[in-house]
Order: C-alpha cells, then sequence, then structure tokens
C-alpha cells in the first residue's frame, strides 16, 4: 500500500544522491537533465581517446569527472569528503541542466559517471546536508551567473 505524503513533505525540495567511492552529493533534481546506467569502459579506453562521451536519447552527453565538475558549476558548504578518482569507472551517467535553464531534449549537455544513485528524495537542507535513511548527502547547487 502506497503512503500519502503529508502536506509538510511536499514543500521540500527534491534531491537525487549520488556517490563515488566515499563521496556522496546531494543535487537538486531542478539542476538534472538526465540519469541513465552505461556500460563503464575498461581503463584502457581513456588511453585510447581521453574524450568520455556517451549517446543518451540520440544526444551527445559530454562526461567530466565529478570532482572537476562540481567546483565549475556547483557551491557547497560542504567541501567534498574525499578526491575521488578523476576517471571513475561508474555505470551512472548523470547530466546536468546549464545554468539552471530546460535543456531541449535535443541538445547536447554535460555530465559526470558515478558508481551509485540514491532517490529522488524529499528532504529539507540542514547545515548544508539532507537525510536520507540515515544518511548525510552533502548538498551541492548551481553556482548562480555572475
Amino acid at each position: 500500500m502506497l503512503v500519502t505524503p503529508s502536506p509538510d513533505a511536499l514543500q521540500h525540495p527534491e534531491w537525487l544522491g549520488v556517490w563515488i567511492g566515499d563521496t556522496r552529493v546531494a543535487f537538486p533534481t531542478t539542476s538534472i537533465h538526465a540519469v541513465f546506467s552505461t556500460q563503464a569502459q575498461g581503463d584502457h579506453a581513456s588511453f585510447i581517446a581521453p574524450l568520455d562521451v556517451q549517446v543518451h536519447a540520440g544526444v551527445p552527453v559530454f562526461l567530466m569527472p565529478l570532482a572537476d565538475w562540481l567546483p565549475l558549476q556547483f557551491q557547497s558548504e560542504q567541501p567534498l569528503d574525499s578526491c575521488p578518482d578523476r576517471h571513475p569507472q561508474g555505470s551512472w551517467v548523470v547530466a546536468f541542466q546549464p545554468g539552471m535553464t530546460e535543456l531541449p531534449a535535443h541538445m547536447p549537455s554535460v555530465g559526470c559517471r558515478v558508481q551509485g544513485i540514491r532517490g529522488p528524495f524529499r528532504a529539507g537542507a540542514e547545515d548544508g546536508h539532507v537525510e536520507m535513511d540515515g544518511v548525510r548527502w552533502p548538498i551541492w547547487t548551481p553556482r548562480s551567473p555572475e
């Protein structure tokens, strides 16, 4: 039986948790264009072609390491727990909306390869974190355009 959430729970923003190794990050779902699973390529592929690109719904998603993408496009009150591997072998891809604008379905986007996804879930932010199932996820929100 499905439980209807309380009106208070619906007022909280929706988040998507991602992780690479011990590093956990929560993004507002409004900043995400797509999430999809893919087969991770072996280490030898990075020596052949340093450009990591996946195709989702016929549109290219250009991939950057999460540790490189976060400081460029997102901000947080919390530092990264640890520096994730620069070339993670995660089987999930998170593609982001550029500048919090709705991206047309046919436009390329930039994303990051991650090892796992949790959510989406609703939670209120507290001290730069949201909590889901007893785990604290540091919040990273898009930077405002300057």
